[in-house]
């Protein structure tokens, strides 16, 4: 089954606290979104001494400048993933190493603007290739059609990397990412705009709505 991660991407304390108090009635893990107005054109909540307290396992996706900087602040014990930007990174190696000392598991995610030919020489040092289906920064941006094919090249060059999806993914994307040949799906509009959230996770999972 495709496993579904929900993602936060909030700027107050109480809205990220509000959010995975709603996550944990539906999964064990979510999707923090960490943005610094310079990688990205937007903020994000982002005092790791109040994340560090969130009792749930989390998946960082670091969208800031030069990660490998501040990357130690973020390596708080609830993290189980660390998810950094080609574009954002002078030495890839290098960062996936201090993320894989420390104990998580590495992962690269790759903007519409960037060929998988640009990361196929490390693909083995990575547990999973996040594809962003649009361009970083704010939620329910469209869905860019090219990141299908970007899925089925990782999958062709190393079917047992874990690929997941994060942008655009809904009720009318699901499928065709599916079948791409995407593992995980993350998602925060649909879920979070949905009337019930667990519904729109279970419908990202199976491809059908509970009854």
């Amino acid at each position: 089954m495709i496993q579904v991660v929900p993602a936060i991407l909030e700027k107050t304390w109480d809205d990220v606290q509000d959010k995975v108090k709603q996550a944990k009635a539906f999964t064990d893990l979510v999707q923090l979104d960490v943005m610094d107005g310079i990688f990205v054109q937007n903020t994000t909540f982002n005092d790791t001494l109040k994340l560090a307290t969130l009792d749930i396992d989390i998946e960082l996706h670091l969208m800031i400048e030069r990660p490998a900087l501040h990357l130690q602040q973020w390596l708080m014990p609830n993290v189980s993933r660390v998810i950094f930007h080609y574009e954002a990174d002078g030495n890839i190696s290098h960062t996936i190493k201090q993320i894989r000392d420390a104990g998580k598991s590495p992962a690269l995610a790759i903007n519409p603007i960037t060929s998988t030919y640009d990361i196929k020489e490390v693909l083995d040092e990575l547990d999973m290739v996040l594809v962003m289906g649009v361009t970083p920064g704010f939620s329910g941006q469209s869905f860019q059609r090219d990141a299908l094919e970007k899925i089925k090249e990782l999958k062709k060059w190393k079917p047992e990397l874990l690929i997941e999806v994060d942008g655009g993914v809904n009720g009318s994307t699901r499928n065709s990412i599916v079948t791409a040949g995407a593992d995980i799906l993350a998602s925060a509009s649909f879920i979070w705009n949905n009337e019930k959230p667990a519904a729109a996770v279970e419908f990202l999972k199976t491809g059908s709505w509970p009854s």
